[in-house]
C-alpha cells in the first residue's frame, strides 16, 4: 500500500496536517500509537490567543496571529464536514496581572487590536484587580470536541487512520524516506512527517535526528460551581479561568519539568484550587469534576519547528509548539503543506527551521 504521505502523530497538529493535505487531494495516512488527539491535545484548554504576544519573537506572534484569524473559517468547515459542535465561542479574555495587563494593553495598542479597560463584569463575587484590561475579541473552543470533529472530518476526506499503531522503525535509503514498519507490518508513502509532540524526538532517534525538545507537564481541572462566576475567561500568569459552555470551569495549568510522568498530583490539584479561590472565593462550594494532565512539547528556541529536515530528501516535522498547539495548528498545518506544494505562504517557512544534529546518516 502506497500513500502520498504518511503522518507520524495524531494530535491536532498531525490531524489538521492531514487534513491541510487531503483537501488538496493527497492520499493520507495518519499513525498514533494511541487513539488520535488522546494525549496533549485533548488535555488543552483550548484559549485562542498568544497569550504574552509582547515577549515573543515577531515570526512566532505572526503564525499565531495568523491562525487566531482564520480559525472561526477552520472550525465552521470542520463543524460542517462531521456534525459536530466544536463549541467555538468568542468569550473574550481578562487579563488580571499587572505588568501583563499593562504590556498587553502597549501591544494591543500598537497593533490595533481592540482592548477595553472598562467592561462590564458579569460576575458573582469575582476578585478582579482595577488594572485588568479586556480583550473582547479573544475566542476559546474545547478541545475534545474539535478533536472528535477532526476525526470525523479526516474520515469524510478519506484519510487512513491507524490507531494504537506504534512504529518501529523509519526506513530511509540514500537519505530519502521509503517506508514506516510496524508490527502488522509496512506502509511506503511519498513523504513523512513527523507531528508526535512530546514524542517526536523519539521518532527521529530512529533515522539519527536529534530535535532539542522536552515535555512539560501540564495539570488542569474542571468544577462546576452552583452559580456561573463568569462568561470571560480570565488570564493571570500561567494560570486561567475558562468557562465552558456547559456551565463547568477549567482551570489550568501547571507547568512542571517532570519528564515522560503524565499523571496529576497532589500537589498541582492544590495549586489551582489555591489560586482558583484567591479569586473567587465562592468557588470552594464547586463540585471538583475532574482533574488531568498532558504533557506539552516544548523546544529551545520557543518555537515550533515546522518544515523539511536538510539531510533528508522528503522528510519534515510539525512539532514544538508548547502551549500553543491548539491556536497554531491551521496555520501551521497551511504553512507546512504549502511549502511541500512549492507554493508560497503568509510567511517564510524558513524562519521555524529545524534545529537538529544529525547523529549518524544511513548510507544505504
Amino acid at each position: 500500500m502506497n500513500f502520498d504521505c504518511i503522518i507520524i502523530g495524531g494530535g491536532i497538529i498531525g490531524m489538521s496536517t492531514a487534513r491541510e493535505l487531503a483537501i488538496r487531494g493527497a492520499k493520507v495516512a495518519i499513525f498514533d500509537r494511541g487513539q488520535l488527539g488522546m494525549e496533549s491535545s485533548w488535555a488543552a484548554g483550548g484559549i485562542i490567543s498568544p497569550m504574552r504576544p509582547w515577549a515573543e519573537s515577531s515570526e512566532l506572534v505572526q503564525l499565531s496571529e495568523y491562525s487566531k484569524n482564520i480559525y472561526q473559517e477552520y472550525v465552521k468547515k470542520i463543524e460542517s464536514d462531521s456534525g459536530i459542535d466544536t463549541e467555538y465561542i468568542e468569550s473574550g479574555l481578562v487579563i488580571i496581572n499587572q505588568d501583563h495587563a499593562a504590556k498587553t494593553k502597549l501591544w494591543a495598542g500598537n497593533k490595533n487590536i481592540k482592548f477595553e479597560e472598562k467592561f462590564e463584569r458579569k460576575v458573582f463575587g469575582l476578585n478582579l484587580p482595577a488594572h485588568s484590561i479586556l480583550l473582547p475579541n479573544i475566542a476559546q473552543v474545547r478541545p475534545p470536541k474539535l478533536l472528535e470533529a477532526l476525526r470525523k472530518s479526516l474520515e469524510s476526506l478519506s484519510v487512513s487512520v491507524f490507531e494504537n499503531t506504534e512504529i518501529k522503525n523509519i526506513e530511509v535509503k540514500n537519505n530519502h524516506f521509503r517506508s514506516v514498519i510496524f508490527d502488522n507490518g509496512k506502509i511506503t508513502a511519498d513523504s513523512v512527517i513527523v507531528t508526535a509532540g512530546a514524542w517526536s524526538k523519539m521518532i527521529l532517534s530512529n533515522i539519527d535526528v536529534e530535535i532539542d525538545t522536552k515535555p512539560i507537564r501540564g495539570q488542569m481541572l474542571c468544577l462546576k460551581p452552583d452559580e456561573f462566576t463568569t462568561n470571560k475567561m480570565i488570564l493571570d500568569g500561567s494560570h486561567y479561568f475558562i468557562p465552558r459552555k456547559d456551565g463547568c470551569l477549567l482551570i489550568g495549568s501547571t507547568m512542571e519539568d517532570v519528564g515522560f510522568e503524565n499523571q496529576t498530583t497532589k500537589e498541582g490539584r492544590q495549586d489551582l484550587l489555591d489560586w482558583a479561590y484567591s479569586i473567587e472565593p465562592n468557588l470552594n462550594k464547586a463540585k471538583l469534576v475532574s482533574h488531568w494532565s498532558g504533557l506539552r512539547p516544548s523546544g529551545n528556541t520557543g518555537k515550533p519547528l515546522i518544515g523539511r529536515i536538510a539531510e533528508f530528501k522528503n522528510i519534515f516535522v510539525n512539532t514544538a509548539h508548547f502551549r500553543k498547539g491548539i491556536l497554531q495548528a491551521p496555520a501551521s498545518a497551511q504553512l507546512l503543506v504549502d511549502s511541500m506544494s512549492g507554493k508560497s505562504s503568509f510567511t517564510d517557512i524558513g524562519k521555524f527551521n529545524v534545529d537538529y544534529s544529525i547523529a549518524s546518516l544511513e548510507a544505504g
